[in-house]
């Protein structure tokens, strides 16, 4: 397990040039990341132009609320591939991102299945090799 007690919230733009940590909770370093988050956000903002945060349809424009846990998708991709690759339990994701275990449960629901979604439709997104690691800690 990390020792995560140094980080008070954890956000991409403070971790983003710590490789060694990025990399271990991600399983990815910054310029994987990188290559991967375009096709994150893409595939994350054509699922919020359809659907509300609940699953239902969504009836109007989506639009940041001033509370958001997620106020940069960076951020968005920084939970999920902190949470499938396995090394920070739901509680743990609570605490580094300020919200509570209800919310880590609903976030992860979401963002699982984009993050396949995007992995699967962008082929230039991640190595061969990486893609398989991540599908199968996505699928477990």
């Amino acid at each position: 397990m990390i020792d995560m007690t140094s980080i008070p919230k954890w956000r991409y733009s403070l971790l983003q040039n710590n490789e060694l940590m990025l990399r271990r909770l991600t399983g990815l370093n910054r310029r994987k990341f990188e290559a991967l988050h375009p096709y994150f956000e893409n595939t994350l903002n054509d699922y919020f132009n359809k659907f509300t945060i609940e699953g239902t349809p969504r009836n109007r424009r989506p639009f940041v609320h001033g509370n958001a846990i997620f106020t940069d998708t960076r951020d968005s991709l920084l939970f999920i591939l902190a949470y499938v690759n396995g090394n920070v339990r739901q509680v743990q994701l609570a605490e580094f991102f300020g919200i509570d275990q209800p919310k880590v449960s609903k976030y992860i629901k979401i963002l699982r299945p984009i993050l396949s979604q995007a992995i699967k439709t962008n082929p230039n997104a991640l190595s061969k090799y990486k893609k398989e690691i991540l599908f199968n800690k996505i699928n477990k």
